[in-house]
């Protein structure tokens, strides 16, 4: 995949394939010679600190008790959350790339020049329960179905990974939600677009940044960014109905 960077004042912003060696190769490369004050990456905590202790060999697998999940209304929210981690996992071992691995380069080299590490990403619990919530019950039911279909035919993904491997791996799973759900696709997609797109634009412009998200993120990030008028406030991005 060939890469694109896009420049805004003292801000570069790197489209990756979350699971493309080259990504790897050219995030590093940018930030060893740019050497920025700051590297925004597409990451929040929790994913942060997974990559983290994957890194330092930690395992992070507890034991889930699914009567804990169903009465804090979790379950479908860990179901998600584990789908889009496997195909992510799946698609990087048909690659030879782990997934996040472009984000850990990225921490890596902003660590070696002394650049400064922001998380730009919303929180992905919150992201997950927003997009739940703009689901029918029919649209759940079809998206257990897809899951369920996707995880047990692997052919479909090997046939289809040199095309996953030019763009954004969490994009191409989520255009599943785009035909399904159009209001859960604004919720993980467009919505994150804006957040991160605020989260840049909060940094001080005297900064020299280079941020590093997915490719399908890009385009979208740049257009708020140059209409910062139509991003939503972030405690609207935020807000979980209960």
């Amino acid at each position: 995949m060939e890469q694109e960077l896009q420049k805004k004042g003292s801000l570069r912003i790197i489209g990756t394939a979350h699971v493309s060696e080259k990504s790897i190769e050219e995030v590093k490369a940018a930030i060893l010679e740019i050497e920025p004050d700051l590297v925004a990456v597409e990451l929040d905590l929790a994913r942060y600190n997974n990559l983290l202790n994957e890194k330092m060999g930690e395992n992070q697998q507890k034991d889930v008790k699914v009567r804990e999940l169903i009465k804090n209304d979790q379950l479908t929210i860990f179901v998600v959350s584990k789908f889009l981690s496997y195909m992510q996992k799946r698609i990087g071992e048909d690659v030879g790339v782990k997934p996040g691995s472009e984000m850990m380069v990225a921490i890596e080299a902003a660590e070696e020049v002394r650049a400064r590490v922001v998380l730009i990403d919303r929180d992905i619990q919150v992201t997950l329960k927003r997009a739940l919530n703009q689901m029918s019950l029919w649209e759940k039911l079809k998206f257990a179905s897809g899951l369920l279909g996707s995880i047990f035919s692997r052919g479909e993904v090997v046939d289809d990974i040199e095309k996953i491997k030019e763009s954004d791996t969490l994009s191409e799973v989520m255009e599943y939600f785009q035909k399904m759900s159009p209001k859960a696709f604004d919720v993980l997609v467009t919505e994150r677009d804006a957040y991160m797109a605020r989260m840049l634009l909060d940094i001080p412009s005297e900064e020299n940044v280079v941020a590093v998200v997915g490719a399908g993120h890009q385009k979208g990030i740049k257009d708020f960014m140059n209409n910062p008028e139509t991003i939503p406030l972030l405690s609207e991005l935020l807000k979980i109905k209960n």
